[in-house]
């Protein structure tokens, strides 16, 4: 029968994918993977495959847990345990072999197999009511028969050693068909095998692919949790690449750009690092984030600035801020080269380039050549490149797919095409999408409205008259969020800057009771009033709860309205003045 394999993994390549942090195989994880997938692909039974669950639920002195393998069939659900190495048990206390030396475990392996699978259970990740679930211990390089002197406390009818490891006529697939019918019969639960549907029914909380009412299997599960959860699948692509170290990732809003660019961060904590980004408020979060997590030798700073900077240093003016801007490459190209030569000139180890979209075609390329510890840095520097042409303005026009694939012929390209927060985000991001594709030629105004009354299930859309209205509903929407107001934004769309008579919109907004304007110095701390800046200057961030604020008035940007609606996490308003 056909194995429905939930991991994605290259078989052939796993020495290079399951690792310790220092890189080095996990020979115990890869023989029982390999050995699982085989025997369950040969079984007659159909089998759901995972490998290294991790779900953010709290375990006795654990933040999270971390399943080694779950497997799922009619006959119930096994939570496996593997311990490479020699393991050795003296006194019912178990402890690992290490040279001369033995280090013992905290709780029994499986004592932890058990906490993972209350885990489950308690928190209704999977409902045991409607299925049998139980737990087998392998210990893949460990000859062992019995777990325990004492024949009742024994559970070497749950413990796959070496002994079957080794013979290769048994089966893992069938061998836990066994345990979950012993223990079935010891518990006296008698549950009926289950159909297709019912095994569905009952795994769908582990499914990467959520419904839209996902979140709700997770009782004592935070949803920022979750979140965080929703970006392990990256992670795992960013292990798989380890061995390259020249990037390049195109990705949409919420696919975990930057789960990726810390992870590459840490990777080489070790080394001088350059963080170069298009926005000041992105600058400015992304360097407070890295100073609390200790990653000091990552310097962060934005695209003009660097340029300016790099001016200074050298006493000459090469290129105008005007210049930088509109990307004269040229002359950029040649500051940087002069830059080299000089006295001052030091180079990093690795250059991150994050929203590259807004910079490819202004002068990255001549960033990762000049800057690099490598001349000739695209070919032969270290370097992790995110992009999103949907984001870029005006990007069809740019080429930006060509600048791109330029520095993609000397690294690795790889495609992030599934957004990673929460399911509800996804109809929030449908629907900027088709915002985005509009021709803007024509009457956008009502092609935007019949989008948004499409959507009318996933987002909220309320018509305000006047300024004095919006300013009303801002003040009710503080009160929604006053318990969790750093965890709002407003987003001011740019038609709110404009006005015939006084104060604009944006200027009201701005100055209101209850309402703090985003800066560089207070974007990555606690606000006392309700973060609000504009939707470009907010590029590259997110917030769980998004308002935006649109002046009907004035025309409107589809390009501009398509980044802040897809800030969004978890919900989205949309508030228009008329």
């Amino acid at each position: 029968m056909p194995i429905i394999n939930h991991d994605y993994k290259d078989i052939d390549f796993l020495e290079h994918i399951i690792v310790k942090d220092n890189a080095s195989p996990l020979y115990g994880e890869i023989d029982m993977y390999r050995r699982i997938f085989k025997d369950c692909e040969s079984s007659k039974f159909n089998w759901h495959f995972w490998h290294d669950v991790r779900l953010p639920i709290p375990v006795k002195s654990q933040s999270s847990i971390q399943i080694d393998f779950l497997l799922a069939c009619e006959k119930g659900i096994v939570i496996i345990e593997v311990k490479g190495g020699k393991i050795g048990v003296r006194n019912g206390v178990y402890y690992l072999e290490n040279n001369e030396d033995s280090v013992n475990l905290e709780r029994t392996p499986f004592e932890q197999a058990d906490d993972y699978m209350y885990a489950l259970t308690n928190n209704k990740v999977i409902d045991k009511r409607k299925v049998f679930i139980t737990t087998v211990c392998a210990f893949p390089h460990t000859r062992m028969s019995k777990t325990n002197d004492n024949n009742e406390m024994d559970q070497g009818w749950k413990l796959w050693s070496s002994i079957q490891q080794e013979n290769s006529e048994l089966s893992f697939a069938e061998f836990c068909v066994d345990v979950i019918e012993k223990d079935k019969l010891k518990k006296k639960l008698y549950k009926p095998d289950l159909s297709n549907d019912e095994i569905m029914e009952a795994i769908k909380a582990l499914m990467y692919n959520f419904s839209d009412e996902g979140t709700r299997f997770y009782s004592n599960v935070s949803l920022e949790s979750i979140i965080k959860w929703l970006q392990v699948d990256n992670l795992r692509l960013f292990d798989s690449l380890r061995k390259n170290q020249r990037l390049v990732i195109e990705g949409g809003p919420g696919t975990g750009k930057t789960t990726l660019a810390k992870a590459f961060i840490k990777k080489y904590s070790n080394l001088r690092g350059l963080y170069v980004c298009w926005n000041k408020l992105l600058e400015s979060k992304i360097r407070s984030e890295l100073s609390q997590e200790g990653l000091n030798n990552c310097e962060v700073i934005q695209f003009a600035s660097l340029f300016i900077r790099i001016q200074k240093q050298l006493g000459k003016q090469y290129v105008s801020f005007e210049e930088i801007q509109s990307g004269c490459v040229e002359k950029m190209n040649v500051l940087l080269k002069e830059y080299r030569k000089s006295d001052s000139f030091t180079p990093y180890n690795y250059i991150i380039v994050d929203e590259a979209q807004d910079v490819l075609d202004k002068g990255a390329g001549c960033l990762l050549n000049n800057l690099s510890f490598f001349e000739n840095g695209i070919e032969s520097g270290r370097y992790l490149v995110f992009y999103d042409t949907e984001q870029g303005y005006n990007s069809k026009n740019r080429q930006i797919e060509g600048w791109a694939s330029q520095i993609s012929k000397h690294s690795a390209h790889f495609i992030l095409d599934e957004n990673k927060r929460v399911p509800t985000n996804k109809r929030i991001l449908d629907c900027a999408k088709q915002i985005l594709d509009l021709n803007i030629k024509n009457d956008t105004h009502t092609q935007i409205d019949e989008i948004l009354e499409k959507y009318s299930d996933s987002l909220t859309v309320e018509r305000c008259r006047g300024a004095r209205n919006i300013l009303g509903r801002l003040s009710e929407l503080q009160g929604k969020y006053v318990n969790n107001i750093n965890d709002c934004v407003i987003l001011a769309h740019s038609s709110t800057q404009k006005s015939d008579i006084g104060e604009s919109l944006y200027d009201r907004i701005a100055t209101s009771i209850g309402i703090t304007e985003l800066t560089e110095s207070n974007v990555n701390v606690n606000l006392k009033g309700m973060p609000f800046t504009s939707i470009l200057k907010y590029k590259g961030l997110e917030s769980k709860h998004v308002i935006i604020v649109l002046n009907r008035r004035t025309y409107i940007d589809s390009y501009e309205l398509y980044i802040g609606m897809t800030r969004a996490i978890i919900d989205l308003a949309i508030l228009i003045m008329e």
